[in-house]
């Protein structure tokens, strides 16, 4: 059994409130996409795995912006339309050098890949895929070898069905309790409601039979999340109250 308890790895703020979040495990990289509620614009933060800023509020060309992917150290943004699901646009931001960036308005984003992204020629309407190099940023047509799927790694607990393990029996759980297997020992969240009608997340670390180490990691949510956490290798990230804020936990 490992000694690891679990911990706090970062806390970050963003300015406005944050729309989607999307993870590249391999160069430990989170992109967060905020928008403005005054003008809804979007703006793009790239932060690291521990919480550091990488890209701190890079202002979208307009709001049918949105946040793709981030891979190979790129950001990935697409154009959508208020018309249609898709639009054409694609702009590829260099995380660490923000003023590198390149725009095609003549791409339909189509699919994140492995080191790259398919896309489709605006005047093509089905069937034609090109291949967008995220390292070379060049396109050309689809590689002939099958591409690999992008990978963010993210995994979602599952919901517990089972019976509660006596170690829990003394918290007081409301509703579901979500649970995660790592090596030899399993992460337990679940909600708890205090006085005020207000929801906290805790997170449990057991083994099989034994209770290892609990922690409050959110507290005062008037509402619970669709989903209480996600989990990258060995390390939780949830959201808070005020949409704005992004907690993490080494578990």
């Amino acid at each position: 059994m490992t000694n690891q308890t679990v911990s706090k790895a970062f806390n970050v703020l963003f300015t406005y409130p944050i729309w989607r979040i999307e993870i590249d495990a391999e160069n430990r990289l989170i992109a967060v996409e905020t928008r403005n509620p005054t003008d809804t614009l979007p703006y793009f933060n790239v932060i690291s795995f521990e919480g550091d800023y990488v890209l701190q509020d890079f202002k979208a060309i307009s709001r049918e912006w949105v946040l793709a992917g981030v891979q190979c150290q790129k950001l990935i943004l697409k154009k959508i339309s208020d018309t249609s699901p898709i639009d054409a646009g694609v702009q590829i931001i260099d995380c660490y050098q923000p003023q590198q960036h390149e725009t095609w308005f003549n791409y339909i984003f189509l699919e994140m890949v492995g080191e790259g992204i398919l896309l489709r020629p605006k005047m093509i309407a089905q069937g034609m895929q090109l291949f967008l190099d995220l390292k070379t940023m060049s396109i050309g047509d689809k590689k002939e070898e099958p591409v690999k799927p992008f990978d963010s790694q993210i995994v979602y607990p599952v919901i517990y069905n089972g019976q509660i393990p006596h170690f829990l029996t003394d918290f007081t759980i409301d509703d579901e309790i979500w649970l995660s297997a790592l090596d030899d020992y399993f992460i337990w969240a679940f909600y708890e409601k205090n006085k005020d009608n207000h929801y906290q997340i805790r997170i449990v670390r057991s083994t099989k039979d034994r209770l290892i180490e609990s922690v409050v990691a959110v507290t005062q949510l008037p509402l619970k999340f669709f989903n209480i956490y996600f989990l990258v290798n060995k390390q939780i990230f949830l959201l808070t109250d005020n949409k704005r804020e992004f907690v993490s936990y080494l578990v």
